[in-house]
């Protein structure tokens, strides 16, 4: 049995569960450290809607059955304890990350802590697919490897993009991914890249990773207009990314975006939204909706943490053991206090630590 902070209508109760045991062409990891999603937050807050999403659009990817236990979990790191028949990776002992995702017995693609049947990083240990596995640098503190996930979100969804050398961009939301959004922007040579959240915590971020600018939404000020005047007259299309699940926020953009600008929504709004899509056929405004992106933008991403182009340790602002996910998760939902919170297994008590105690 492995312990496990386990949701349970609608609450994580710590307890035993089920041993994971790797099948064909999978690996055991033992959990080193896992971040809480936006993802995670929705399926938390919003479960009916998160698995009607998945039902109507056909992904079975995120389907769980919310009336049992669920481990969640898909942002870890970790350590090799061993693998099925015919799996092949690194050796035991080695400190690793791995893009989410098990084959079950019929073939399915699960995603790691969005499935009954493979728990995630909310647990001592995690079965994964072998070929997703990358070991983590020795550079690197194995426990910040666990924010390659969420960074490489950002940066696997800007790669999409035309997004180049003196591109006007905009990110609204300064989580994670859009932390990961900016410095993608910035290393492509993108600008001005402007960075709009309310946290104050979470704009000194983004200032931190070179944004040209932040703004304060609740201010009033809007992050494209002020786009739009550092930009100057530009030839090239602006970029916007929304990576906030706020309702109206994409009709928002349609209404202010200039003529020709690309958006990519990241965020996931879980209700039904509203949009007036003859405003953004008028403006020739393309609209991207993003799930996944190159797979080589993961390991790429792993090399920014472990070569110090992104520092990790900065974006990290609390930590919990398995008893601290509900307070965890309910700090997170004010973003004004946080930014990437990890839990690991060893830390004891019900609270929030702050990083490295």
């Amino acid at each position: 049995m492995l312990r496990a902070a386990a949701l349970v209508a609608g609450r994580f109760a710590v307890g035993e569960q089920p041993d994971p045991v790797p099948g064909p062409g999978q690996a055991l990891v033992a959990t080193e450290a896992c971040g809480i999603c936006g993802s995670d937050l929705s399926a938390v807050a919003h479960t009916a809607e998160f698995l009607r999403a998945s039902r109507d659009s056909g992904t079975t990817g995120f389907l769980f059955d919310p009336a049992r236990p669920l481990v969640m979990g898909h942002e870890f790191s970790g350590r090799v304890l061993g693998y099925g028949p015919g799996a092949r990776g690194p050796a035991p002992g080695t400190g690793v990350v791995a893009l989410p995702w098990a084959l079950d017995a019929g073939g399915v693609v699960r995603t790691v802590g969005y499935s009954n049947a493979f728990p995630g990083g909310f647990g001592e240990r995690i079965v994964v697919q072998a070929e997703a596995l990358l070991p983590v640098p020795d550079s690197l503190d194995l426990a910040l490897a666990a924010l390659t996930e969420p960074l490489a979100v950002g940066f696997g969804n800007i790669a999409r993009t035309e997004a180049g050398p003196g591109t006007p961009a905009v990110v609204v939301g300064c989580g994670p991914v859009g932390l990961g959004a900016v410095a993608a922007l910035l290393e492509r040579g993108a600008g001005p890249v402007v960075a709009c959240d309310p946290s104050a915590l979470r704009r000194a971020a983004a200032a931190r990773l070179g944004a040209h600018a932040v703004v304060d939404p609740s201010g009033g000020e809007d992050p494209v207009a002020h786009c739009a005047a550092l930009a100057g007259p530009r030839p090239r299309p602006t970029v916007v990314v929304n990576c906030v699940g706020l309702p109206g926020m994409l009709n928002r953009l349609l209404h202010t975006v200039p003529r020709g600008a690309e958006i990519l929504q990241i965020g996931g709004v879980m209700t039904d939204d509203v949009i007036r899509p003859v405003v953004g056929i008028y403006k020739d405004v393309t609209v991207r909706m993003c799930l996944t992106y190159p797979p080589r933008e993961f390991g790429a991403t792993l090399d920014r943490l472990a070569d110090g182009r992104i520092d990790a340790a900065a974006l990290v602002t609390g930590e919990a053991g398995f008893g601290g996910l509900d307070e965890a998760f309910a700090s997170l939902r004010r973003p004004e206090r946080h930014i990437k919170v990890l839990i690991r297994p060893g830390l004891p008590g019900a609270g929030l630590l702050p990083p490295g105690v």
